[in-house]
């Protein structure tokens, strides 16, 4: 059995490589600082918050950027700051605007890439309204890839896109998200392989760390545009 050969830059079944859509991603993000630069303060906030809270476990204070590493991934670095933290009041504000700033975050991209122009009001209103049931999938695909050990990650990770376009039922969501990562596995993996290099980035003591928030900002679009590639091509 031959290999089918890949589908040139020309044509339509053509699906650029996970480090191709960087470019793309840094330039959206670039573009539209209006938006994504106070969006991304709350994260960044958080991330300071862990690294003073976190205790250097080798005595200097230096241990602590990459004790208290914290990268990019599928979802905003907001949404999974509920892992740090002492008290159940943090606990509370963290949960309640990592997912607002999430789901306003995700929106935003989408309107973007689709040549729309993003408010923060619009955002809002999408937050209001679909807040519960956002958390809700967020909650299920995160119990989805730990039960799963990540092997469920592809499947997954362009769920949100889905109810945040067709504002649909979680488990429609999921169900979609499975289809449309079927068309080309190997395409989802490869940005979910990219986001775990940049997460790999924060090892290095602070300079990585900070690194590794700052490329994972600048990539966050990059599930946007492949989930729009994969529905032009269903």
């Amino acid at each position: 059995m031959t290999a089918r050969p890949r589908a040139r830059r020309t044509s339509p079944l053509y699906m650029p490589s996970a480090f191709d859509l960087f470019k793309p991603s840094r330039d959206l993000i670039l573009n539209n600082l209006n938006i994504f630069g106070p969006l991304y303060i709350l994260p960044f906030f958080f991330w300071i918050h862990s690294w003073i809270d976190t205790p250097a476990s080798s005595g200097h204070w230096l241990s602590r950027a990459s004790d208290a590493n914290y990268s990019w991934s599928g979802f905003s670095a907001a949404y999974f700051a509920i892992l740090i933290g002492f008290s159940i009041l943090w606990l509370i504000i963290v949960l309640a605007g990592g997912t607002i700033n999430q789901i306003m975050t995700q929106r935003a991209q989408l309107d973007i890439i689709e040549d729309k122009r993003p408010s923060f009001k619009k955002l809002w209103v999408t937050a209001k309204e679909l807040g519960w049931r956002m958390l809700g999938l967020y909650i299920a695909i995160v119990v989805l890839i730990i039960c799963t050990l990540g092997i469920f990650s592809r499947r997954y990770i362009l769920a949100p896109y889905v109810m945040l376009e067709k504002k649909c039922s979680i488990g429609e969501a999921l169900s979609e998200s499975h289809r449309l990562s079927n068309i080309n596995p190997g395409a989802v993996w490869g940005i979910i392989g990219v986001m775990i290099l940049i997460g790999l980035c924060g090892i290095v003591p602070i300079i990585g760390s900070l690194a590794s928030f700052v490329l994972g900002a600048l990539y966050s679009i990059a599930p946007a545009l492949r989930y729009e590639q994969l529905k032009k091509l269903a």
